[in-house]
């Protein structure tokens, strides 16, 4: 009897801690820019999930889903080169298992000395939302982490 109230006091502990257990809210985001082509590459990686319930599209459903991903990134990401507003140019994406890439493309820059971008996808949605933004731009690495109340970061190259 001494057992089963052992093993019942350990279950309700780890039904306690399941039930209160938080989901890791992030997106990885590459800033990445190919010299001999003149083009900036930006890839957005985040959990399939929690971008459908800030889309409010299931990937399953794919027209409505881009439909929905394309306004909802647009109005969370821009992008300056060279202090010029380039805004957003959404290329695509692709779900693969529980994660989905969000890629942009910008093409004929011609040369880069500087890029401000504004990353608050999914801050609207998840308070503790972190966004891990690396660059790799003219052979400079770095990365930032971005969150709901600092959402933008500037690199000098």
């Amino acid at each position: 009897m001494k057992y089963i109230k052992h093993l019942f006091s350990l279950l309700l502990v780890l039904i306690t801690f399941n039930l209160s257990a938080q989901d890791f809210h992030t997106a990885n985001i590459k800033v990445d820019y190919e010299q001999e082509t003149g083009t900036l590459n930006i890839t957005a990686r985040t959990f399939t999930n929690q971008l459908e319930k800030a889309v409010g599209a299931d990937v399953s459903n794919k027209s409505n889903f881009e439909n929905k991903l394309k306004a909802y990134v647009n109005s969370k990401v821009d992008v300056k080169v060279n202090g010029k507003a380039l805004g957003t140019s959404y290329y695509g994406y692709q779900v693969n298992d529980k994660s989905t890439r969000v890629f942009f493309k910008f093409d004929k820059i011609s040369d880069i000395s500087s890029i401000e971008l504004k990353v608050a996808l999914l801050t609207d949605i998840f308070n503790d939302q972190q966004n891990i933004v690396t660059f790799d731009v003219k052979n400079k690495k770095d990365t930032k982490v971005l969150t709901g109340n600092n959402d933008t970061v500037k690199m000098s190259f």
